[in-house]
This record gives structure tokens, sequence and C-alpha cells, in this order.
């Protein structure tokens, strides 16, 4: 049980900001600049993975068995990983467009 409320508290530490950060179009000074699009799926992709895994958690402290919910157990893992990576992959090879703006604020 306690294994599962700190990965709990740890993912939400972790990819929440993230999340909230990308899908804001927010990026640090030190990180190369990127389309908005690119910002936004990267931001989807955090929120995600934050459902991802959140999933094995929660059952876990509901007590479920690991048959019960089998189907929910690989939809919200593993899949949901493969589709986040999915998307990050496909809008970054797609590369930034010119007629898109960057998440990169002027100097001053």
């Amino acid at each position: 049980m306690t294994f599962q409320v700190l990965w709990i508290v740890m993912s939400t530490l972790v990819f929440v900001p993230l999340a909230v950060a990308s899908l804001r179009k927010w990026t640090p000074r030190w990180a190369p600049a990127m389309s908005t699009r690119v910002a936004k799926a990267r931001g989807l992709a955090a929120s995600m993975i934050y459902g991802a895994s959140l999933t094995p958690a929660l059952l876990g402290l509901a007590r479920v068995p690991a048959d019960e919910l089998l189907p929910l157990r690989i939809t919200a893992g593993p899949l949901l990983l493969l589709v986040a990576v999915g998307i990050v992959v496909w809008t970054s090879l797609a590369g930034p467009r010119r007629h898109e703006e960057t998440t990169r604020r002027p100097p001053g």
C-alpha cells in the first residue's frame, strides 16, 4: 500500500507539471525551440503517461484481483504508453512548419 501511494505522489509531482507546461507551450530558455504542435503533443503524451502510471497503483489500492480487470490493465498501461510515444515521435518527425510559431520567446 505504501508503494502505491508513493507511486501516485511521485507520478503527480513529475507528470502533471510537465503536461501543464507543455500544453501551455512553455519551454525553458535552454531548450531548443519547437513548434507549438510538438509542444502540445508532448503535453498530451505526458497526460497519457500520467494516466497509464496511475491505473496499476489505483487498482492495487482498490485491491482488485489481477485477472478481474485485465483489459483495463492492458489498455491503460502498456498500450497507452505506446500511443503516447507514437504521438511524440510522429509530431517530432514531421518537423516544424514554417507558418507555425515556435515556443521560443524573443530575448528581452
